[in-house]
C-alpha cells in the first residue's frame, strides 16, 4: 500500500480552510498544515514537504498565491493546484509563469476538486525524477490532525507509539500523552505511513520503530507490552529481521 498523500492548503477564509481539511480528511488525504497567510505557509513547507499544495491567490498579508507559488518553485518539486475566484486574464497571466499542476475557480464541487488533485498528481509523477522526489518527501515525517475535544490537534505520526481498538474509539498513544478518537482502526490506519505501523494484533497497531522487545505473545513497547497474535507475528519479525 502505498503511503498517504500529504496537502497543505493555503487559504485565507477560516471556513473554507476548515471545510478543505475535512473534505481532504474524509478521503484519505493527510492535510500536512494550512494557513492563511503567504509567508506563515513557506516556512511550514519548508517543514513538512507536501506532496501537494491547494493554493488561493488572494492571502491575508503582504504577499499574495502567487509570490508563494514562484518560492515554491524556486525550490522544491511540489504540484501546485490553485483554487480562486480570479479569473481575469492579467491574473490568469502570472499564474501561468509559476507553471501550476490545476487551477480550480471557486466555488467548485467537491468532486471536481478531486479529480483535479487526482489528475495534477499522476501528471507530475510522469518522469522518473519527479517520482524520486515524491518517494523521498513521503519517507519524512508525516502529520496528521485529530480531534481532541472542540479542536484539532496536530501530531507527528513518528511519536505514535501504538493504537488500541476498542470498539467505535481509539486510543492513541504517545510517549506522555493519549488521545481517544472515534474512529475504526482499519480506516486510521490509511491515514499512517505503512513503512513504520503494522497490526500486531486485531484491536493494536504499533509503530516498528518504538518496539524494545519481541516475545513469544507481546512486543514491549516503551515498558508496555502489547499483545502480538500469531497471525500477525511472522510480519513483524520479518520487519523487525527477528531470528
Amino acid at each position: 500500500m502505498e503511503a498517504p498523500i500529504k496537502v497543505y492548503i493555503v487559504e485565507d477564509i477560516a471556513i473554507s480552510r476548515m471545510s478543505l481539511e475535512t473534505m481532504l480528511l474524509e478521503n484519505n488525504y493527510i492535510v500536512s498544515g494550512s494557513a492563511a497567510k503567504a509567508e506563515v505557509a513557506w516556512i511550514d513547507i519548508q517543514q513538512t514537504k507536501p506532496n501537494l499544495i491547494l493554493l488561493d491567490i488572494n492571502l491575508s498579508g503582504d504577499k499574495n498565491g502567487i509570490w508563494l507559488a514562484q518560492k515554491v518553485r524556486e525550490n522544491f518539486k511540489i504540484p501546485i493546484v490553485y483554487l480562486t475566484a480570479y479569473g481575469d486574464q492579467q491574473t490568469l497571466k502570472e499564474v501561468l509563469e509559476t507553471k501550476p499542476n490545476g487551477y480550480l475557480m471557486k466555488p467548485y464541487q467537491e468532486a471536481t476538486l478531486l479529480t483535479t488533485i487526482t489528475i495534477a498528481l499522476n501528471n507530475f509523477l510522469e518522469s522518473e525524477k519527479e517520482r524520486e522526489v515524491f518517494k523521498e518527501n513521503n519517507d519524512s515525517d508525516v502529520f496528521i490532525f485529530i480531534k481532541d475535544r472542540a479542536m484539532k490537534v496536530k501530531i507527528n505520526t513518528n511519536d505514535i507509539y501504538y493504537i488500541k481498538s476498542d470498539g467505535n474509539y481509539l486510543e492513541i498513544k504517545l510517549k506522555e500523552k493519549k488521545y481517544v478518537v472515534r474512529n475504526k482502526l482499519m480506516e486510521f490506519k490509511k491515514q499512517l505511513p505503512h513503512t513504520i505501523f503494522f497490526q500486531s494484533h486485531q484491536r493494536y497497531l504499533v509503530n516498528i520503530s518504538k518496539i524494545k522487545v519481541v516475545g513469544k505473545d507481546y512486543v514491549s513497547i516503551n515498558d508496555e507490552n502489547i499483545p502480538l497474535s500469531l497471525k500477525y507475528k511472522k510480519e513483524v519479525e520479518q520487519v523487525l529481521i527477528v531470528k
